[in-house]
């Protein structure tokens, strides 16, 4: 893989396996089933084919591929190659928000499964993936390693979370909504 551009992200995506396939809703899928991984119009990978495990495929195969910083999702589509030809199974849209985020620091690993939809919308099986954020040389956009860990507050002349003698004024708070629930 070429070195990434600095608007682009890095991403380690591992397609695990698959769920409740089916090609009707009462014609379980036999064999032949893979993954495509598209993460624009112009750049997708594909999975290698899943020939024994029928509605349950197996794949646990690793792929490295760029994606740019400002797309919001990259797309999964399962197929089956049966003797009509190769069928699109189901897909299932996967955003980025769900492992990129400045909470969490780059190169953590998200384990996530996604419902797949066919065609007409319906349910159609699950699709168990893992994601990661390579870090690269500008570790900025998706480490929280970048803040500060020295933080700040100066109220009526004293500095508040500073060291004695130091001046700092600046810093960065991070909050994380929680929900209560009374």
């Amino acid at each position: 893989m070429e070195k990434p551009k600095n608007n682009s992200l890095v991403l380690e995506l591992t397609i695990i396996s698959a769920e409740s396939l089916s090609l009707t809703k009462t014609r379980p899928v036999k064999k032949n089933v893979f993954v495509i991984i598209k993460t624009d119009s112009n750049n997708s990978q594909t999975t290698t084919m899943d020939t024994e495990n029928g509605s349950y495929p197996s794949w646990n195969q690793k792929f490295l591929t760029e994606m740019s910083m400002h797309a919001k999702f990259f797309t999964l589509e399962v197929h089956c190659n049966n003797f009509s030809g190769d069928r699109v199974v189901g897909s299932a849209r996967v955003p980025v928000s769900d492992f990129s985020n400045g909470y969490l620091p780059s190169d953590y690993l998200h384990f996530l499964s996604y419902r797949l939809r066919d065609r007409y919308g319906e349910r159609n099986g699950i699709i168990n993936l893992s994601v990661k954020v390579k870090s690269s040389g500008n570790t900025a956009n998706n480490s929280i390693s970048s803040i500060p860990t020295t933080y700040s507050l100066k109220t009526n002349g004293w500095n508040y979370g500073a060291t004695m003698g130091q001046n700092l004024t600046h810093g960065v708070a991070i909050g994380v909504p929680i929900q209560n629930r009374y």
